[in-house]
């Protein structure tokens, strides 16, 4: 019991943290934490204002729909408030049109009620109308059940979703969300220094292995999925802003599109990057076994000299990453090319001095293979983001 009480104590206490981290950051600066807490208010006023008008103008049975619609109305961009907007009033016609039907042909029956929630779900699995299309039923239900489908209750039940829609619509207008671009490129540029960080990480343990040293396999995987979520994350992000720029009273933006466009070909190419690194790490820390020799504490899989010109290799496209730039592309395009040619040249040589010892290492060739591959791969990933051509 005890052991229980500790738990939603430690569950309250995170809780109540993260709430005043979250007020702080609001009260700081602009940002998501300000951009929330907003939302919140402007949520408030506009169920207040449209239950306030549904009140004065239209019967009681239906005032509740002006501020549940005025909610729903309220999303975190513009852009997404109308079109949820648009399919919410879409789903009400459809929805009372079909309790309309139903109501004024064969009345309000149990066996009508089945019929027309059947049809109603059917509507539903049309996915005509994204996720408002659940409300197809609901309305149905309320319109029939509540109204019995007559027009003197389905007149009222639509005015007062208008109302509601109207309030929500006018408090997004009113104060609009702030675009924040360069939040979203300070989070691809974070996203990129990651990438760069694990190259180096990976050029080290490729040097570690020159020495000797045991190397963690396990913390690899481990690291490229937090890369892979740090960029979905990032992805997320862009998406956001980029909906946020559409139909935004504040700002037209047109000018912040193309570097958010590269900015999602950065993430993409992070991805990829990501996956690359892992196997470059599955096959540097791989521990190959005899079957008929006993196992030795560490045995690398390739040779010391190897891995010293590969980790100078990964060295070099490391650097070729910390001059991408990614908003704008880069900002010394030149320098970015001369980083890119001495990786390449890097591992040009790398591959003859390999292909030099190939007849005393073919154990080692399938590992040398598959590293150079994903190495070249990653170069290519670099140029193609930088859209710089073909060396």
């Amino acid at each position: 019991m005890s052991e229980k009480k500790n738990r939603a104590g430690d569950w309250c206490r995170s809780r109540w943290h993260t709430a005043r981290t979250s007020l702080a950051d609001a009260v700081r600066g602009p940002g998501e934490a300000r951009d929330g807490i907003l939302l919140q208010a402007k949520g408030t006023a506009a169920a207040t204002v449209a239950w306030c008008l549904s009140s004065w103008l239209l019967p009681a049975n239906v005032t509740a729909f002006a501020p549940f619609t005025a909610l729903l109305a309220l999303q975190s961009t513009v852009y997404r408030s109308m079109w949820d907007s648009a399919q919410y009033l879409a789903a009400m016609a459809i929805g009372t049109a079909v309790a309309a039907g139903f109501g004024s042909t064969v009345g309000v029956h149990a066996w009508t009620l089945c019929v027309l929630v059947f049809v109603a779900l059917a509507v539903v699995r049309l996915d005509l109308l994204g996720g408002q299309g659940a409300q197809v039923p609901v309305v149905a239900l309320f319109a029939f059940a509540g109204g019995g489908g007559r027009i003197d209750y389905i007149g009222p039940l639509v005015a007062s979703a208008a109302i509601g829609v109207c309030c929500g619509l006018a408090a997004h207008f009113a104060f609009a969300p702030s675009p924040h671009p360069a939040r979203a490129r300070r989070r691809v540029e974070e996203l990129t220094a990651d990438a760069q960080t694990l190259l180096r990480d990976l050029a080290r343990t490729a040097e570690g292995k020159t020495e000797g040293e045991d190397v963690r396999e396990e913390d690899w995987p481990r690291r490229c999925e937090e890369l892979a979520a740090r960029a979905a994350r990032a992805r997320a992000a862009l998406g956001r802003e980029q909906e946020n720029a559409r139909l935004n009273p504040r700002r037209s933006w047109d000018g912040e599109q193309g570097p958010l466009r590269r900015c999602h070909e950065t993430v993409d190419m992070i991805e990829r990057i990501g996956t690359h690194v892992r196997s470059i790490a599955r096959a540097l820390t791989y521990e190959p076994r005899c079957p008929s020799e006993p196992r030795r504490p560490f045995e690398a899989s390739v040779s010391a000299e190897f891995a010293a010109s590969y980790a100078e290799l990964l060295h070099a496209t490391a650097e070729g990453l910390e001059h991408l730039a990614p908003p704008g592309g880069p900002e010394d395009p030149a320098g970015l090319r001369r980083r890119v040619e001495g990786a390449e040249r890097r591992y040009a040589e790398v591959v003859a001095a390999t292909r030099s010892d190939r007849p005393g290492r073919e154990a080692e060739w399938p590992v040398h293979g598959t590293v150079l591959v994903e190495a070249a791969r990653i170069l290519e990933e670099i140029k193609h983001t930088a859209d710089l051509e073909p060396l």
